[in-house]
Formats: C-alpha cells, structure tokens, sequence
C-alpha cells in the first residue's frame, strides 16, 4: 500500500487505532472480509518507523472479533502461525492484528503445480500439529471442553437451530431436514479432543513459496473432534481447490500419527455445510450496507446444494444426478413433490404453501424409517440441484464445483 494513499478508515475508529498503537495512520485501505466482519490494511508510522497492521471490525454484535483475539493470544507461542493480537476492544468489537507475509489466494494461479502442492501438503502439517496441542493448556476463556462425544457438534446444532428459526418461513424445508438428521447422528466417539478452527482451509490461510504462512479468522474456533477441520478443508475445497482430498488426508494422517475417520468427516461437513449456508442465508435476510448480496447468493447457492449432496453421502445413498434443464422448473418440482408426498398434482397448494407441506413431510423422528429417509435426501438433493441451475450464471465457474466424494483408500 502506498504511503500516499488515501485514508479510509473511519474517523473515530482512526483515532482509537493511534491511541492504542502510539502511531500515526498514514495510510489505510479497506479489505474484504466477508459476510460478518469489516476489514481495512493499514499502515501506521511512529519514530520515522512504518508498520503494516491488518484491523477487523464485526459487522454485528456477536464478539467474533474478540473471540478471535483470544485465540491468537493462546496459539502466540504454540508454533502455529498466526498474527500478532496489537490492540483489541470489546466495546467496539474490534482487533488490530499484524499483518504477515504472503497472499490469501490460493490456489495461485501464476503459483507452479509443485509450490500449490507444497503449500497444502504443509497446511495439513499445521492442521495435525494444531490438534496435537493440548487444550487444557491453552487459556480461552469462552471456550470449554464437550463434556461426551456429542457435545462436538452439539454448540454448533444449538447456533444453527436459532438461525433457522430466525429465518423461519423463508428457509428451505431442507433446513429442517437437514438439522433433524444431525441432531439424531451426532458422532458418539472421539480420539480426543482438540482447539478446532472450523473454518479451516483455502481463504484462511496466507502463503509464500510454498509454506503457510499464518492461519487466520478463528472467531468460530472451539474445542471439539479434529476431524470438523478436515471436513471444513473438504468444504472450502470447492470454491478453492486443495488438489486430492485423499492425498491430504494421507499427509494429515502421517504428521499426525492418527487415522482419518470418514464417517467423521462425513458428519462434520454436512454440519459444516448446513451452518454456513444457513448463516449465509441469515446474512442476506438481514443485510448490511457492505454486503453483497449476489456474491452472497452465490456462495449460499454453492453450498446449499453440496449440503444435500453430501447429506446423501451420509445416508449411505447415491447422489442423484443433475436433472436436465426444463422449460418450466417448477412444473417439474411439483411432479417430484408429488411422487414424494403421494398426492396427485392436482391437489397441490402453490408457492409457499408447498414449502409447508414439505415441511410437515419432514417434521418428526428423523429416524422413522431409512426408505423415508432416502426419499427425502433425494427430493431435496434434486431441488437443489434446480435451485443451482436457476442461478448459473450467478454462480459461473462454481457451478460445476460439486464436493468431492471421500472414498476410503
């Protein structure tokens, strides 16, 4: 960043960022930083001294800011990279961090192959050496560790059930489906237990010749089962691909010492999956000025309709594939509804009301019924799919980004 760029970190927080550092903005620009957090790279100057400082501002209540400050106190001497805490607030919900060496975009496409393969086969080395840590030795004040097995995803069921709550009737009946099925499945075993970033992967990390170079955004980092961090690697893999999921769970698996559970990781990222498109969905349903909503809408797109294809995954089913193209989209979901529902189309409801009918067919024991079950996951699978198309040329070059299967080797 130029010295003589211009300032465009608001006023107060500026003068907030000067107090707490001793130094003087000369220079700040903002960054993206997603759907929750304002982001701007600053440089400051004291002395004849300039330093490159990174700040984070929650875009909402919520503490992720500050929840982020707090685990980068407690990884500072851990051997994990990660930015330096310079100054935080909970008042205003904000941190200023050091700012690392390398880029965020990975993978590279002016990288070679060889480097981009480097630097994911090391960030599978930071993911093992970060779960070895022991984490009644890291000081997190608002985290505590699950008390059995389930309690690992059983916080974050907790945090999805509210939003889906919130969003009530203008959430997919999936959602409910989806939430019912992994309530009734949590995982009931772990290794042990471990600091689990959550978000883990491509766009959280920054990189150079190979090496990561810091692990970023750990405001939804919490103790739980190591292998959310490979479903969440597994998730973000289709919008930024990591190359082979199996090759990268063989390296996590030989640095770490301890086999890879896949119906773990199964588990975890359709819960990865459902939480985040349903936050996404949050976010849309109530925006802020910054946000946007048609890269919004694409993303929540993208991972929607992994979440009900990897939901299939984990009913043991196959994935349907991708209906051809109609003249009338909605034609076809009324035959699908029907075949689901048992009821002739001439009995139907339209719009919404369709959505309730659907959301009356998955109410109750999730478990009631494997064929049922299947059922279900298909016909939301095939909507999905639907809802893609729709938005295809929204989604562009995702649109044919479908989550890698995870097959055991």
């Amino acid at each position: 960043m130029s010295r003589t760029a211009r300032i465009e970190l608001p006023d107060a927080l500026r003068a907030w960022v000067e107090r707490e550092t001793g130094s003087t903005v000369v220079a700040s620009a903002s960054h993206h930083a997603g759907a929750s957090r304002s982001a701007w790279n600053l440089e400051v100057e004291a002395a004849g001294a300039v330093r490159r400082l990174f700040l984070l501002k929650d875009k909402r209540d919520g503490g992720g800011s500050i929840r982020d400050a707090a685990v980068l106190r407690a990884l500072a001497e851990t051997g994990i990279p990660v930015p330096e805490v310079v100054a935080a607030d909970k008042k205003q919900a904000v941190v200023v961090l050091s700012r690392l060496p390398g880029r965020s975009d990975f993978p590279a496409a002016d990288e070679p192959q060889e480097l981009r393969e480097r630097t994911a086969a090391h960030l599978m080395a930071l993911t093992a050496k970060l779960h070895a840590l022991d984490p009644r030795r890291l000081r997190i004040a608002h985290l505590a560790l699950p008390e059995t097995p389930e309690d690992c995803a059983r916080r974050t069921l907790t945090e999805v059930r509210g939003a889906l709550r919130a969003l009530g009737e203008a959430a997919d009946p999936f959602f409910q489906f989806a939430l019912n099925w992994l309530e009734a499945n949590a995982p009931n075993s772990v290794e042990h237990y471990s600091l689990v970033h959550s978000d883990m992967g491509p766009g959280n990390f920054l990189f150079e010749e190979g090496r990561v170079t810091g692990i970023i955004d750990w405001e939804v980092a919490h103790f739980g089962d190591p292998m959310e961090d490979l479903a969440a690697i597994a998730v973000r893999d289709m919008a930024t691909p990591v190359g082979s999921l199996a090759k990268r769970f063989d390296e996590y698996a030989a640095c770490s010492g301890n086999a890879v559970d896949l119906p773990r990781v199964h588990y975890y990222r359709a819960l990865v999956l459902v939480r985040n498109s349903l936050m996404i969905g949050l976010g849309i349903a109530q925006p802020s000025k910054q946000m946007d909503i048609d890269e919004m809408t694409m993303y929540q797109t993208l991972l929607v309709r992994a979440a009900a294809l990897v939901l299939c995954d984990n009913l043991g089913i196959e994935r349907p594939d991708q209906p051809p193209p109609v003249g009338d989209p909605t034609d076809a979901e009324r035959v699908d509804v029907s075949a689901l529902l048992g009821r002739p189309m001439s009995s139907l409801p339209d719009g919404a009301s369709i959505d309730a009918a659907l959301r009356d067919a998955v109410a109750g024991d999730p478990t009631a019924g494997a064929e049922r079950g299947a059922d279900l996951a298909r016909f939301f699978a095939l909507r999905l799919h639907r809802v893609a198309q729709s938005h295809k040329a929204l989604l562009g070059v995702l649109f044919e980004r479908l989550p890698q299967l995870l097959v055991p080797r």
